[in-house]
């Protein structure tokens, strides 16, 4: 087929839809191409098969066909009707990579309605999160990434706890936020994530000295965690060291770890600064 599906649609035109084309009801449509996957990417395309052939476009969150060269009646069939789940995710990455995190939206939300509200498929659920966080919907942010660590298939909880935890304190709720950096490490003792995030937690609210401590058993645990270099850098900095941002830069943009007995004179340079605070 050369036709294609998409209607040219003036700029103050609603466009109208079908619930049928060339003899093909909307049920119907969906039963021929379920399990199929379109995404957005792809152009505009036709396919033959069976008694019927079709034109399809694919848009976030449905797609618009026609059956038999019925372009005048184009259906629109959201695609938690048919795609996998694997297939609707493919286009959240998809948007999101593109920056797009409206549409993302779109698809995650079809994501999580093909899903039907399981308790498993724990990735769904924290890209949603992490999607609703890059629109700023941080309250809807918290609640996908808490329905993340519920699910029984979640193999990161230590990991979404610290998202969540994160969440909360942009939401100016740090007693809940604390709570949760917590429960991440009951969940898995010395996680490196969790560890870090409370040293950026106690920075935030002041207490350097724990933030400092935070980050140094950190590097301690494992001297390749180069976010917690970059911390360092920038808190020496704060107090006033001329000594030791340099080091820690160039570890966390170079990517190579400290000596052990720098890191440990480090540590001790860092200590006699809070002393004087």
């Amino acid at each position: 087929m050369s036709k294609n599906p998409q209607q040219e649609i003036g700029p103050n035109e609603e466009p109208v839809f079908y619930e049928e084309s060339g003899g093909v009801t909307k049920a119907q449509a969906i039963e021929i191409i379920q399990g199929l996957a379109f995404s957005p990417d792809q152009s505009p395309m036709g396919v033959a098969g069976g008694d019927n052939e079709y034109g399809i476009v694919s848009y976030p969150n449905f797609v618009l066909i026609f059956f038999n060269q019925d372009s005048e009646h184009p259906m629109q069939i959201k695609k938690r009707a048919f795609m996998p789940l694997t297939g609707i995710m493919a286009d959240v990455h998809f948007y999101t990579a593109q920056g797009d995190f409206e549409a993302a939206a779109a698809c995650i939300i079809e994501g999580i309605e093909r899903n039907q509200n399981a308790d498993e498929n724990w990735r769904v659920y924290c890209t949603a999160g992490e999607v609703f966080w890059r629109l700023r919907e941080m309250e809807l942010a918290g609640s996908m990434f808490m329905k993340a660590y519920q699910c029984k298939d979640c193999d990161q909880k230590a990991h979404v706890l610290c998202q969540a935890a994160a969440t909360y304190c942009i939401l100016q709720e740090p007693d809940a936020g604390f709570a949760l950096y917590h429960k991440a490490l009951e969940e898995e003792p010395g996680n490196l994530e969790a560890l870090h995030d409370l040293g950026g937690f106690h920075w935030d609210m002041g207490e350097l000295d724990q933030a400092a401590g935070y980050y140094f058993s950190v590097l301690k645990k494992e001297p390749a965690y180069y976010a917690s270099y970059e911390e360092l850098a920038n808190l020496f900095d704060q107090l006033g060291n001329t000594v030791w941002p340099g080091p820690f830069m160039d570890c966390f943009q170079q990517k190579h770890p400290l000596q052990p007995s720098r890191l440990e004179a480090a540590e001790a340079d860092m200590q006699a600064l809070l002393a004087k605070l």
